[in-house]
């Protein structure tokens, strides 16, 4: 059924709600409008939850923020004291009054909005705040009459902020409003029409009773104009008349409410989606309200991005994840203790070489896939198991190779130059290549920004952006490699190197389990299983080749046809590897419980506050996070005081609600850290956390 993922996002629209004691009251005799406060006093600098509670003498019906073919709907004239601030109203979700030939929008019975009002810093605890509501509203039956009302209310203030006593008042308002749609949406016009294009596959026409679309603002269709459905296995549309009050399209973003009725075992079954409908390709489009107004692009231009990406690639050298490759950058500078400027500045050169042509190549399969629609992000390469098993590999060689299990040939290593330079100058380039490979999976300070900020550019200047990153990541090196202050502080060649070259191979050895460990996520234990027993093939052929190198022709044969064998054996054993398409809901140990857009908006609509943590096994910065600050009393506790709800997405194998999540937030990779407040806009955290950071977050829900 449609609700298969949204059940628990599927809040019916109740007949309104049960009143407590009010704070204020207007009346007449049609209407009735009480005033609540969520909570009994606010403390300087924090806020609370203002509700209005109409209620209509039986037969007569208020109107919706866009009341359709005619109607007025409620407006509220504030008197605040200077900095405290009454914000947007939220509105229930409207019904449907037709009126031949006329369609309006509005309410019978019972209605309430919902308004955030924030108390200023600067207001002393203990004295109250007096607010002046002058209520305009038009209630209508067979005729319509203006009505009006004013009401003074007090909320009082103090050290902290508490809790009202319980009511139902603010929890049945909130089940009448429309759910954040986890859905992405797009819309195209033309002379005549409207059309919303809603994409997701749990809609199923044979179970649907009724679509409609309420759009937001009036102007953009015929309210009275028959909503053509059409549902297949992508999604569903409405097609609608275009208002014959305007001739101007609109030309931003439609927003509006859609409500879907839909047969169930027991009776129909409604939800209504809060819609933001972008124009163009609902392919391109991203799921709505789940981000708030974010800006996807944080607002920057293509230079500040150039800047930023430069700046995170330069503190990408500080990240745990780019600690494995730091011991071969460190046996690199060992080496050069006797070279000349020149050779120096070449290694330099060549190490700059490696990471940027890596990026280059990275870079245009990133662009080219996301062209062609691919849901990726930064790391996409890591969420395949083929990748992951072939870099366990090369990790596990080069470990093998430290520990001197073979060398690589001068042969290999190129002509014209002397060895030890040639040698030098390739793998200078390699461990470059490495660098940027292993530092893929992470997400630095400024770099995030970039990045998502890339997403968004044409595909040359998206290029240009991780060229910035890459020449950030490599000028540390580049700057060490030509300082005559460094070459100084090298210390003399000795018997030390060759025992620092050895012990530098049981950080590859560590890495290359690590990712056998990711593995296991990607494809399960058998891939596992099947990657180890490659690895002793790995093993077996590197041994091969090393003897190969060491003994005459007869013997060199062998080994190297063993070599041969092993190898091709290794590569039939990643053959074996069945990986996972899309990545399943994270077993979640603790506090928390897995993450889903259908999840997140259930609790966004009952104003619960969240704290979402979007990570994946093979990023080493977000279990470094994990461990240092997700993981202890302080932070279960900070959860518990603020009744948060903690949302852990795993995103080790693709998962597109966790790309489009993060794309809304104008990120490409994780870890992703963001609080949902129980009103208002979500708000991001650093990518390097702390438990400070997360009580001090929590303290503002």
């Amino acid at each position: 059924m449609m609700f298969a993922r949204l059940i628990a996002a599927a809040l019916a629209v109740v007949a309104g709600p049960a009143l407590a004691a009010p704070v204020a009251t207007i009346e007449t005799e049609i209407v009735r409008g009480d005033f609540h406060f969520e909570h009994d006093t606010v403390a300087p600098g924090d806020k609370t939850v203002l509700a209005l509670a109409m209620k209509m003498a039986p037969g007569w019906h208020t109107y919706w923020k866009n009341a359709g073919d005619s109607g007025q709907p409620v407006e509220i004239r504030w008197e605040a004291p200077e900095g405290v601030e009454i914000g947007e109203a939220r509105w229930p979700v409207p019904h449907r009054q037709p009126f031949a030939p006329m369609m309006n929008y509005g309410y019978e019975d019972t209605s309430t909005l919902l308004m955030p009002v924030s108390v200023p810093k600067s207001w002393p605890a203990g004295d109250p705040v007096t607010l002046t509501a002058d209520v305009f509203w038009l209630v209508c039956k067979e005729v319509c009459i203006p009505e009006q009302g004013v009401a003074e209310l007090t909320l009082p203030t103090g050290p902290a902020t508490s809790k009202a006593a319980e009511t139902q008042v603010f929890a049945d308002a909130r089940a009448t409003f429309p759910v954040p749609s986890p859905y992405a949406a797009a819309y195209a016009v033309d002379d005549t029409s409207l059309t919303v294009r809603v994409k997701g596959d749990a809609f199923s026409e044979g179970e649907i009773e009724d679509v409609y679309f309420f759009p937001a603002e009036w102007g953009i269709i015929d309210h009275a104009g028959a909503q053509a459905l059409s549902v297949d296995g992508d999604g569903l549309s409405l097609t609608i008349p275009r208002s014959p009050e305007t001739d101007e399209p609109p030309s931003g973003a439609v927003e509006g409410v859609l409500k879907i009725v839909e047969r169930a075992g027991n009776g129909d079954a409604t939800i209504a989606l809060k819609l933001v409908a972008q124009q163009g390709d609902v392919a391109s489009a991203l799921p709505p309200a789940l981000v708030g107004s974010t800006d996807r692009n944080g607002g920057i231009g293509f230079w500040v991005a150039l800047g930023l990406a430069f700046l995170g690639g330069v503190i990408l050298n500080l990240m745990p994840c780019v600690f494995p490759v730091l011991a071969l950058k460190a046996l690199g500078f060992a080496q050069m203790s006797d070279s000349t400027f020149r050779h120096r500045a070449a290694h330099g050169l060549a190490y700059t070489a490696g990471v940027v042509a890596l990026f280059g190549a990275l870079a245009a399969l990133f662009i080219g896939l996301r062209s062609a629609g691919a849901a990726i992000g930064w790391g996409f390469q890591l969420q395949n198991a083929y990748v992951v098993a072939g870099l366990a590999y090369l990790l596990f060689l080069i470990g093998l190779n430290l520990s001197g299990v073979f060398e690589v040939s001068s042969r290999l290593a190129g002509v014209g130059s002397s060895k030890a330079e040639q040698g030098g100058h390739r793998g200078a380039f390699f461990t470059g290549a490495l660098t940027a490979i292993v530092a893929t999976p992470c997400t630095a300070p400024f770099m995030g920004t970039a990045m998502g900020a890339s997403l968004t550019m044409p595909p040359l200047q998206a290029f240009a952006v991780f060229l910035a990153l890459a020449l950030g990541l490599a000028a540390p090196f580049l700057l060490l490699s030509i300082s005559p202050a460094a070459a100084r502080l090298m210390p003399r060649p000795g018997v030390w190197m060759d025992r620092l070259k050895q012990f530098l191979a049981f950080p590859m050895y560590a890495t290359a389990a690590l990712l056998v460990w990711v593995l296991g996520t990607l494809a399960g234990p058998d891939a596992m299983l099947a990657a180890m027993i490659g690895a002793v093939f790995i093993g077996l052929a590197a041994w091969a080749w090393g003897t190969a190198q060491s003994s005459g022709e007869r013997g060199r044969r062998l080994a190297t046809g063993t070599a041969a064998v092993a190898a091709a054996v290794a590569i039939a054993m990643v053959a074996l590897i069945n990986p996972a398409t899309e990545s399943t809901a994270k077993t979640v140990t603790g506090p928390g419980e897995p993450f889903s857009t259908a999840r997140l908006a259930e609790l966004r609509a009952e104003g619960k506050p969240v704290f979402i943590n979007m990570t994946a096994d093979w990023c080493i910065t977000c279990k470094v996070n994990e461990r240092v600050a997700l993981r202890n009393d302080a932070f279960e506790q900070a959860l518990e005081d603020g009744g948060i709800t903690y949302l852990l997405g795993d995103w080790t194998a693709r998962n597109s609600e966790i790309t489009s999540l993060l794309e809304g937030f104008g990120r490409a990779g994780v870890p992703l850290y963001a609080v949902y407040p129980r009103e208002g806009e979500p708000m991001l955290l650093p990518q390097i956390l702390t438990t400070d950071m997360l009580v001090d977050a929590f303290g503002k829900v």
